[in-house]
């Protein structure tokens, strides 16, 4: 089971559980991936072989376990406050949305989305 899980110090939050099968990935699987990551996040490592030469990547797959997850089963709850009162929806979602921590930011914006929990009961 992974649990995937936006929340903060009130009780408002959306999780997702994924079930599914593990799979280890090969030593050249992992190393496609890592230079994937790499292109998307560090492109400019790439053409920088000084910089991360192959014999250095080597060693940091080393202690990296790559790992695929075939995933065959879902489940997913929100418990946004959309029960409580409309003044405790709104002060939830205040807080949430005037945070400067990115998952207070991204909730916040979900239960906008979502027209839920944020004070329009």
């Amino acid at each position: 089971m992974i649990t995937i899980r936006k929340a903060n110090q009130s009780d408002a939050q959306a999780i997702l559980h994924c079930y599914g099968v593990l799979k280890l990935l090969s030593d050249k699987e992992n190393e496609w991936a890592m230079k994937r990551l790499v292109a998307k996040y560090e492109p400019g490592l790439l053409d920088a072989p000084e910089t991360m030469p192959s014999d250095y990547q080597a060693k940091l797959r080393q202690s990296v376990v790559g790992f695929r997850i075939v995933v065959d089963d879902i489940h997913a709850k929100e418990k946004l406050g959309q029960h409580r009162k409309a003044n405790d929806q709104t002060g939830v979602f205040a807080a949430l949305s005037d945070s400067t921590h990115p998952n207070d930011i991204a909730l916040s914006a979900y239960m906008k989305k979502r027209n839920l929990g944020i004070g329009n009961k």
